[in-house]
């Protein structure tokens, strides 16, 4: 039984210097803990209102088609938010937060007539 305390307790010790050198990013953890519902909340999308949508679309230098067509929405859907007429909702919310915070993520889908990637235009 000593033998087994003895194995126990130099494990807990080895575990606990492994979580230091884990946690002050010395060594990699050997698994990924899944974060839950119970773990993490998930902040809401910001709303969008027209102007915010149209000022988007000027900064990435795009047509309403072209805007439309890359973010797989009608022309008509795009349309509408710029006119107030209606609101991104659910998905379209995120993805335009997506695509405010990071707009090469979007943009990587538009291409010029030479095939490359259209970049999005200087600040």
């Amino acid at each position: 039984m000593t033998a087994r305390r003895t194995n126990l307790g130099s494990l807990l010790v080895r575990s606990m210097r492994e979580a230091v050198r884990i946690e002050a990013g010395a060594l990699r953890p050997a698994r990924r803990h899944r974060r839950t519902i119970t773990d993490v909340t998930v902040s809401p999308p910001p709303a969008y209102g027209a102007s915010q949508v149209r000022a988007l679309r000027d900064r990435l230098g795009l047509s309403q088609p072209l805007f439309a067509q890359a973010l797989n929405v009608s022309v008509g859907t795009v349309r509408g938010w710029e006119q107030g007429a209606r609101v991104p909702d659910g998905p379209s919310r995120r993805l335009l937060e997506v695509v405010e915070h990071a707009p090469n993520v979007l943009l990587r889908a538009v291409h010029d007539a030479r095939g490359r990637s259209v970049r999005a235009p200087a600040a």
